[in-house]
């Protein structure tokens, strides 16, 4: 009962934190709009260029301008950004970085690997498509027998597949725990 508690309190926890963030970047960027708008407009901007040369005595107006201006440069430097691939090889680091990134599975990816491994064997196989099978077929054999964590990842997910089991699926929501010790 307290396990089942905690994992409510956790996921309730890390929900409201995403929430957080995303409306975070969104208060963020229109703070920043908003306060360096006035401020800029109303010390340097209105009175050299005399509020925007058509805009007369309105301060609202122009602090709406130059709140436009600000954010016409911020989402152009991201535009210019993602045109000119700056964040292309993000992924590429992330995983040179991560020295597991490249050889360890999830337990999606075992299952991925098994679609895959089914269908080229409902064919008939060539002699390096057999080698191939049996590659990644190692390769799930490792994972699992190296990974506790991971096999104990793969069984439930099947148990859940077959019985639908609410235990189950609470289990995969709460992500992985440490396995018993022997």
């Amino acid at each position: 009962m307290a396990g089942g508690i905690r994992a409510f309190v956790r996921k309730r926890a890390m929900i409201y934190l995403w929430r957080a963030q995303q409306s975070g970047a969104i208060i963020s960027i229109t703070l920043l709009g908003t306060l360096t708008a006035a401020s800029l407009f109303d010390q340097y901007i209105r009175e050299a260029t005399n509020n925007y040369w058509v805009l007369g005595d309105s301060v609202l107006a122009g602090v709406i301008v130059t709140m436009a201006l600000i954010f016409t440069g911020v989402f152009g430097v991201g535009f210019a950004f993602d045109r000119l691939k700056f964040w292309k090889e993000q992924n590429i680091v992330a995983i040179e970085r991560n020295p597991y990134g490249s050889y360890k599975l999830t337990a999606k990816e075992i299952y991925w690997i098994r679609i895959w491994t089914a269908a080229v064997a409902a064919a008939k196989q060539t002699d390096e498509q057999e080698k191939v099978i049996t590659l990644f077929n190692q390769w799930i054999e490792r994972s699992t027998l190296e990974d506790p964590i991971l096999k104990a990842e793969v069984a439930a997910i099947e148990r859940w597949i077959v019985a639908g089991d609410e235990r189950i699926k609470q289990m995969l929501e709460q992500g992985p725990t440490e396995p018993p010790t022997a």
